[in-house]
Formats: C-alpha cells, sequence, structure tokens
C-alpha cells in the first residue's frame, strides 16, 4: 500500500512540473510573439512534449492562459497594499502605489505590451479585472485619507494614470526612464487628488466630493 501511494504521488508531481514546463514555455512564446501568433504545435515544441500531451494538460485556450497567466504572476512582485494604505499621509500611499504599479506593469510588459485585449477575450475579462482591483484600491485609500464621498472622476482619473497604458505610454512611446515615468505619474496623480505638485507628506489634501 505505501509502494502504491508513494507511485501515486511520484506521478503526480512529474505530471504538475510539465504542466509547469508547458505553462513556462507558453509564456515565453507569448513574450516573444503574443497569444495570437503562438500555437499549440509551438508550445509542444519549445517544451519537448507531444501535441496531445500539451491538450491533455490544457484542453482550451481559456485554460492555457490561466496556466500562463499564473507562471508569469508568480514571479511578479507584490502589491504592498496594506502598506500603502497604513501610510500615514495620503501623498505618501500615493507615492508607494505608483512605485509598487510601475514595478509590476515592467514585469508583465513583455505580455502586455501586445495589446491583444481586443483579439483574446480572456485578456480582455483579465484586464477589466485589473482595472477594477485598481480603482477599489484608489477609492479606499482616498477613502482612509479623505472620508467618506463619492469620487467617481477622482477614481476614474487616478486608476487611469496608474494603468499599464499610461506608464507604457510614457516609457515607450516618449522614451522616459522608469524613475521619471514614474515621477510623472505621480504629480498627475496628485494634482488629480487635489494636493499640490510639491506636496509634501505632511501637506494636508483637500476633501474632495463630487
Amino acid at each position: 500500500m505505501p509502494t502504491r501511494k508513494y507511485n501515486l504521488e511520484t506521478r503526480q508531481r512529474k505530471q504538475a512540473d510539465l504542466k509547469d514546463r508547458i505553462a513556462a514555455a507558453t509564456a515565453d512564446l507569448h513574450a516573444s510573439r503574443g497569444v495570437t501568433a503562438t500555437s499549440y504545435a509551438d508550445i509542444a515544441r519549445l517544451s519537448g512534449v507531444s501535441l496531445p500531451t500539451v491538450h491533455s494538460h490544457f484542453p482550451t485556450l481559456d485554460e492555457l492562459l490561466q496556466g500562463c497567466t499564473a507562471h508569469v504572476a508568480a514571479s511578479a512582485p507584490a502589491l504592498p497594499v496594506e502598506k500603502i494604505l497604513e501610510a500615514g499621509e495620503l501623498a505618501v500611499g500615493a507615492k508607494l502605489l505608483v512605485a509598487a504599479v510601475a514595478q509590476q506593469h515592467l514585469h508583465f510588459e513583455p505580455w502586455l505590451a501586445w495589446r491583444e485585449n481586443g483579439l483574446v477575450p480572456f485578456l480582455a475579462d483579465m484586464s477589466d479585472g485589473i482595472r477594477q482591483q485598481q480603482s477599489e484600491l484608489v477609492a479606499r485609500l482616498l477613502e482612509h485619507h479623505l472620508g467618506p464621498g463619492k469620487r467617481r472622476e477622482m477614481i476614474a482619473g487616478c486608476e487611469s494614470l496608474i494603468s499599464f497604458d499610461f506608464w507604457h505610454r510614457l516609457v515607450r512611446g516618449h522614451g522616459l526612464p522608469p524613475a521619471a515615468a514614474r515621477r510623472v505619474i505621480y504629480k498627475c496623480l496628485l494634482a488629480n487628488i487635489g494636493l499640490p505638485p510639491a506636496s509634501s507628506p505632511t501637506s494636508s489634501p483637500r476633501r474632495k466630493t463630487e
């Protein structure tokens, strides 16, 4: 009985390792050529397995993208939500938010830069989820420092400013170094919130509601 259990566990571990290998190969291909230009045959060749093996582990494109996304996200820098929300001043929390999100943009850039949301529903849904999460984090940060209130426009502006699209435009479109792009985003974020451009951590923000 112990031998049978050991063999089962060994087989499951090998299958998990194989699935990770396929997901890693998929991530590499998607980074270099995008989702729509990558075939299951390409993935099989790069991962060193048969085409039926790829299909058996990832029967659908959505499942393949889930595996790929999980693989890429596993090494992504974490978003320090509590640290951002616990910052003593709004300007400090905003600066932490910009820095953390920019790090994530840099990590995910090889995949997001292909702009395939309009072609792949899974990617569109994933992007919508990310925007929603970022909007909720911004709303929590603003409420913590400014108190309750309806701030739809302010939140929408903040979410747009910390989005991958804006960051990517600054870094790749305008050629700004990442540090300079963060400064631009931070200044725009403060202006959208209502803090002075040269705000210090001890500045008192205006309470804004719509």
